[in-house]
């Protein structure tokens, strides 16, 4: 058995069990369960001896994506670290040819948009969307997809139609949708610095976030241009303390790890410093990075990236701190100068995906939800 076959073998069960019982609850919280489906097919079927049933074939599908999803190869800047377009053009293909065996499977339609989206094809993602939706006409998540995405491409009348559906449906997640709008519109209109602001000590915490490091385990001078800005938030502001989160792992050392070795190499005191050594995204370092923010009693705090990635960062805790440090805590952001900050003074097109996509997860809205493939 390989690790997918032996992963589903744990995950499907408890979904199945979930569902025996009533059905997996879909909520707004930020670690809501996927809704998904056992890939066993709900008709029986004649076969010749010796072809592969429909759910062996399925399975199968599902491991390829799911191996074309895990492949090591990324692209990368400081705003984003990104799967590869030909690897999510694998996953969109194995996921819909997977649907045409299941057709039934909404999961499948709603993972494969996820792979449009990060193939930055926005259109075939709502496409996907509305067959999803024309198959179950009450679906929140489809809604609630369709409003998000036709916002982000400029098609007002399209988002306001599926926002008032979705306030018929569940008044709770169209209001939470406003909420992200509000935040996302936010993040965006506030002017990028690379310089440290006025900011009260009492109370303050100050969150670093990682960047990918090399294959041996060093850091990127894009990383370590962000340490050197923490280095000096550290000595402006000598009591608060500092998170360091990142999790992703090379040569037996992680991005946090690296980050907090550096600081204290360059004279930040080690037990000012809370490395965070688990999170594998942006949408993961907002969540674990709250969740530290809490354990130090912040009351405020500055987060410190790249300035082409601090409008995503911003977004997506505040968003996530909203159950946990309240939803008008306030964050401040800087930014080292990756770019001339008059040529990033207007987020792209790529850098608004970006946020949206991170935005959806940050709210506890799954983007892949076909097992093995399980994705906030």
């Amino acid at each position: 058995m390989n690790d997918s076959r032996a992963r589903r073998a744990g995950i499907v069960p408890a979904f199945a069990l979930a569902l025996a019982l009533g059905g997996v609850a879909c909520t707004d919280g930020r670690t809501a369960a996927p809704p998904t489906a056992a890939t066993s097919s709900s008709t029986s079927e004649t076969r010749p001896a010796g072809e592969a049933s429909i759910h062996d074939r399925v399975e199968q599908l599902l491991d390829e994506a799911e191996e074309a999803f895990d492949s090591p190869a990324r692209t990368s800047s400081a705003g984003n670290t990104d799967k590869t377009v030909d690897n999510m053009s694998i996953v969109a293909e194995r996921l819909m040819q997977a649907h045409e065996l299941a057709p039934y499977r909404n999961d499948l339609l709603f993972s494969a948009a996820s792979a449009q989206i990060a193939r930055k094809d926005v259109d075939a993602a709502l496409t996907l969307y509305q067959t999803a939706l024309a198959t179950a006409p009450n679906d929140v998540d489809a809604q609630s997809y369709l409003a998000g995405w036709s916002r982000y491409l400029g098609r007002q009348a399209d988002a306001d139609r599926y926002l008032d559906q979705l306030r018929a449906l569940d008044p709770a997640r169209a209001e939470r949708l406003d909420a992200m709008f509000a935040t996302i519109d936010q993040k965006v209109a506030t002017p990028l610095t690379d310089a440290l602001p006025a900011l009260p000590e009492p109370g303050l915490g100050i969150v670093t976030l990682g960047y990918a490091l090399h294959d041996d385990g060093s850091m990127d001078d894009i990383l370590i241009a962000r340490l050197q800005q923490t280095k000096a938030a550290a000595q402006r502001w000598p009591s608060a303390p500092i998170v360091v989160t990142g999790g992703v792992e090379q040569s037996g050392r992680t991005e946090g790890e690296s980050m907090k070795k550096w600081l204290v190499d360059n004279g930040v005191a080690a037990e000012r410093i809370h490395d965070e050594n688990f999170a594998r995204s942006t949408v993961e370092n907002a969540s674990y990075g709250v969740d530290v923010l809490a354990s130090v009693r912040a009351t405020h705090a500055l987060i410190i990236s790249s300035a082409s990635h601090i409008r995503r960062a911003l977004t997506v805790f505040q968003l996530a701190a909203a159950e946990t440090l309240g939803k008008d805590f306030p964050f401040t952001g800087t930014g080292s100068a990756d770019k001339p900050l008059a040529d990033l003074a207007t987020a792209t097109p790529d850098e608004l995906l970006s946020i949206y996509r991170d935005a959806f997860s940050s709210i506890g809205m799954w983007s892949y939800r076909s097992a093995p493939l399980l994705r906030q």
